[in-house]
């Protein structure tokens, strides 16, 4: 039978990602739970292990309520008095704290800044020649929601994987992303694969049909504006071409996608 939430005062969510998991989460859920067990505290204070909370520099990590109060760089001795201060008093243990609900900002001893893409650059590229072009973000969060805009808006969008001959988006019917690495596109007819999720470092197939460079171009010459897909290796593994610079499709990729790092491209 599980536990009765109803009876439950406080909530710990201890995040299970694996940045924390590397930093020692583990023994700090273990504490954490023990004390509650020992203390007769089991069945009205309840522990849950989520994903990645997003806060990796700051691993391992944990949010409390009632109040939303994130913890930073626990260890198995820190979160004993922080269980002890919040069931005892209801209050937060202000020196482990990284936020709380009346902060303006984060207190974070790790804090790194985050990552933008840079603006587009003029390069002669060996296989789009001359065009202006610029990275952006290769990761699942990113590309699984690309794929799901181009779902729903495919007017003027093409796909062309290695040795597949170009579609229209708009036969694309589906985009399921199941898979533990792989989305798929489906079509009344069949179904391509793309690996887009982190894969282990010795399955080197997986590596090789993984997304792990996303370039964005645009073509002058030819007002041509698409992405281009390629693995860890260097090779190409697709290319999605959009009808012209105006096409909404790319106007959600520079302002979404590359957070309007090409939002002067029209005059350059």
């Amino acid at each position: 039978m599980g536990k009765n939430i109803a009876n439950t005062t406080h909530t710990f969510l201890f995040c299970d990602g694996g940045s924390c998991q590397k930093a020692g989460s583990e023994k700090v859920v273990r504490a954490a739970r023990a004390y509650l067990r020992n203390n007769d505290l089991w069945d009205t204070v309840h522990t849950i292990k989520t994903r990645c909370n997003g806060r990796c520099e700051d691993a391992p990590t944990c949010i409390v309520n009632p109040g939303e109060y994130w913890y930073k760089e626990l260890t198995a001795d820190k979160i004993i008095p922080i269980v002890k201060s919040h069931i005892d008093n209801n209050l937060p243990v202000e020196a482990n704290l990284l936020y709380k609900k009346e902060w303006d900002a984060l207190k974070s001893n790790r804090e790194i800044a985050p990552f933008k893409p840079k603006p587009f650059e003029l390069k002669d590229d060996k296989e789009l020649g001359e065009c202006f072009i610029t990275k952006g973000f290769s990761s699942d969060q990113y590309l699984y929601p690309l794929f799901l805009y181009l779902l729903e808006n495919p007017k003027g969008v093409t796909l062309k994987m290695a040795h597949l001959k170009a579609m229209p988006f708009t036969e694309i019917t589906a985009v399921n992303y199941a898979k533990t690495y792989t989305l798929e596109l489906e079509t009344a007819t069949d179904c391509i694969p793309l690996t887009i999720a982190g894969v282990p470092k010795e399955d080197k197939e997986l590596q090789k049909s993984k997304i792990s460079s996303t370039e964005y171009f645009y073509q002058k010459n030819v007002n041509q504006t698409g992405i281009r897909f390629k693995n860890k290796f260097g090779e190409v593994i697709g290319i999605i071409n959009f009808d012209s610079i105006d096409n909404l499709a790319w106007k959600y990729c520079t302002k979404i996608q590359l957070q309007n790092a090409s939002q002067d491209l029209i005059s350059l």
